[in-house]
């Protein structure tokens, strides 16, 4: 008995212990790791890196920047302080602090083989010492005549192989300040030219020269940091943009990431770069961005702990403002911010080190060792957008293009299904060839075998008798009628108001077949260009859209005519309107099919397809106008437009309706509510 207890209370304890230890690793992910899956959504995934080290005993004041040397030691640049502090982290004490008397507001790091270099705006120079702190020299402003009245303060440097410096001073407009290893001003790397907005480009339009650089000053869009590799890559970042917040520049300054899947917030601090390629940017907000080193979004975590202007230095892992970041020879993040005056240290999971492991493989081309690796990153997230895009990239290069297929199309990558599916369109096309031409030759001289026949005995035509005996029905002959506006738009229009050869069920019919065949281009082209997936579409929207507008433009264009005497009625117009519409339903059925069948290099044939259909029917509706109505070409173009403003204002007073029926049927649910709460106290 008393070993029974024992062992009850040994079972006890365990489940104690594992219970605490995991709701004490839970724990320490303050922040949840996002990701952008297969359909463009922000969403969360597993956590890719856990608080761990957090130092706010080193005295810092207000540090801007740091950088990792050799031996995991980190060069932090304590502005306010004045001065550069080596602090080692592998045994937890600083190693050096180094001083210079001129020495004012150091806010750039480097450190190389070359050694160590201070980027200081207010002394306007930067600042070379040996790895051991001694001094060597300093670059200041240069004294040739290009760089002219150019501002020279520099906020952070990198140095190349070759020893040249790259410069980013605060102020600067046209770029990169780019120095030789003698101080020469050599020009500008690279200049960071930003899209304008509608509504800047529209400012543009309107104020001077003067007027509108003094204007877009107040909401600049500059370069925040930069950063150089092992390959003498040079990397920035900028804030006040969303788009190419993250670039990487080739040799003439140019964004290789210009086509990349890269994501950030518009408030981009500083940019690292492992010793794998592995690229993370920090955000002013606290988040921090981990990209491949193609410029691929992975995931981002981190959050800001700033609230009401009260700062909680207590919780790890959140910012209140991300100045720098830095990575060491593990894989370890130390984050700087210069509000608390902290550094605080992430250390990656089996997920993210996973990730990076598969990353490391594929680009040392062990292709077969890396899907083993991604297949383990599936067990973790089987919806991982990384995993299957690399997955697919890997098996492109094994020419394994249906496998790169399917993992393309869960990856929601549409450029890379479109380059495997390229591959094996050519395969089937080859394989197919032969059959095809052998199949066109027994049909071309079967055709003319049977006219031949025909022509002799007549046969084929006595057993074709029945079968026209079916078309010649009076409903399908003006379904088919529609063929004949398309090819004669104006004896049809006639034949139409004079004749009769249309009816009002056919016109029902032939508008219910536009329809399905809008719904079924709406919801299912093939993948490259069906961009939103049917799940996630309004199908209610879609069905009442397509039904109101086209209803809606037919009841205008008659509450228009009847003003200005035109003679056609209501059915008229309609059967006009649908029949006209013959051109954009087979643009439609075509363009649907053929989004199986072609790539993105073919985009170009689709959109002419659309472009032709819906031109095709707007000449078609314009001369049934024209027609319908004994209208002259000036009174159909005035018709057109009023009918489109018709529509609008119809458009208005419905949703102002629907606007005002929600804020009544709202009004009367809480009378209600209120009633009900008051009779049942």
């Amino acid at each position: 008995m008393r070993y029974l207890k024992l062992m009850l209370i040994m079972v006890l304890a365990f489940v104690l212990v594992s219970v605490f230890s995991f709701e004490s690793d839970a724990a320490s992910a303050t922040s949840y790791t996002m990701t952008i899956n297969a359909k463009g959504r922000y969403v969360r995934t597993q956590d890719a890196y856990l608080p761990d080290k957090t130092l706010v005993n080193l005295g810092l004041n207000g540090p801007q920047d740091m950088m990792f040397g050799e031996d995991d030691l980190l060069y932090i640049a304590d502005t306010n302080n004045r001065r550069i502090v080596v602090y080692n982290t592998v045994t937890n004490v600083v190693d050096l602090v180094i001083n210079h008397p001129d020495f004012a507001q150091p806010k750039g790091v480097f450190v190389s083989d070359r050694g160590i270099y201070v980027a200081d705006t207010t002394a306007e120079a930067v600042f070379w010492f040996e790895l051991d702190g001694t001094y060597i020299r300093q670059f200041d402003r240069p004294t040739t005549p290009s760089f002219a009245q150019t501002n020279y303060n520099p906020s952070k440097v990198v140095v190349d192989n070759r020893g040249n410096l790259y410069i980013y001073g605060e102020g600067v407009k046209d770029g990169i300040i780019q120095l030789s290893n003698t101080g020469e001003f050599l020009g500008y790397f690279t200049s960071n030219k930003v899209q304008l907005s509608v509504v800047q480009q529209i400012y543009k339009l309107i104020f001077t020269e003067e007027q509108f650089e003094d204007f877009a000053s107040r909401d600049p869009q500059t370069f925040s940091s930069l950063f150089i590799d092992q390959n003498s890559m040079i990397y920035t970042t900028t804030m006040g943009t969303f788009r190419n917040a993250i670039k990487k520049h080739n040799t003439q300054g140019g964004n290789i990431f210009a086509g990349s899947r890269t994501f950030a917030f518009d408030d981009a601090t500083d940019i690292y770069v492992d010793q794998q390629g592995i690229i993370y940017a920090s955000m002013q907000i606290g988040t921090i961005f981990v990209y491949t080193q193609d410029g691929d979004f992975i995931f981002n975590f981190g959050a800001g702990n700033f609230v009401e202007g009260q700062i909680n230095p207590d919780i790890s892992g959140l910012f209140t403002k991300l100045a720098s970041l830095a990575v060491d020879s593990k894989g370890g993040i130390w984050a700087l911010d210069d509000r608390k005056n902290a550094i605080q240290s992430f250390r990656p999971t089996e997920y993210a080190l996973r990730i990076y492991e598969a990353l490391n493989l594929y680009t040392s081309r062990r292709y077969d060792e890396s899907i083993m690796v991604w297949d383990e990153v599936l067990k973790l997230n089987q919806m991982s957008v990384i995993a299957h895009d690399n997955i697919a990239k890997t098996y492109l290069q094994q020419e394994r293009y249906e496998e790169a297929m399917i993992h393309f199309q869960l990856a929601g990558n549409r450029p890379g299904y479109s380059e495997a599916y390229w591959e094996v369109r050519n395969v089937g096309i080859q394989s197919a060839l032969g059959a095809f031409i052998i199949i066109l030759v027994v049909f071309l001289v079967g055709s003319k075998a049977l006219s031949i026949i025909n022509h002799k005995t007549g046969k084929i035509t006595l057993w074709m008798t029945p079968v026209k005996k079916v078309f010649d029905h009076k409903l399908l002959k003006d379904l088919f009628y529609i063929f004949r506006v398309m090819r004669h738009p104006m004896d049809s229009f006639y034949e139409i108001k004079k004749e009769h050869r249309a009816t009002l069920l056919s016109a029902v019919i032939l508008y219910i077949v536009f329809f399905l065949i809008y719904l079924n281009y709406s919801i299912n082209k093939g993948f490259i260009y069906q961009f939103v997936a049917a799940e996630d579409m309004d199908l209610t929207a879609i069905v009442i859209g397509f039904f109101s507008i086209t209803l809606v433009l037919v009841i205008s264009n008659y509450l228009d005519t009847s003003i200005h005497d035109g003679i056609g009625g209501l059915k008229q117009i309609f059967i006009m309107f649908i029949y006209s519409m013959g051109p954009l339903m087979i643009a439609l059925l075509s363009t649907t099919i053929l989004s199986y069948v072609l790539t993105y290099n073919e985009v170009f044939f689709l959109n002419l397809l659309m472009i032709v259909g819906g031109g095709w029917s707007f000449i078609n509706i314009f001369l049934g106008i024209n027609e319908i109505h004994d209208y002259s070409a000036r009174q159909t173009v005035k018709s057109l437009l009023m009918t489109v403003l018709f529509t609008v204002i119809i458009a208005v007073v419905i949703i102002i309706l629907v606007m005002m029926w929600e804020q009544l049927y709202m009004f009367l649910e809480a009378l209600i509510k209120e009633a009900i709460r008051n009779v049942t106290q």
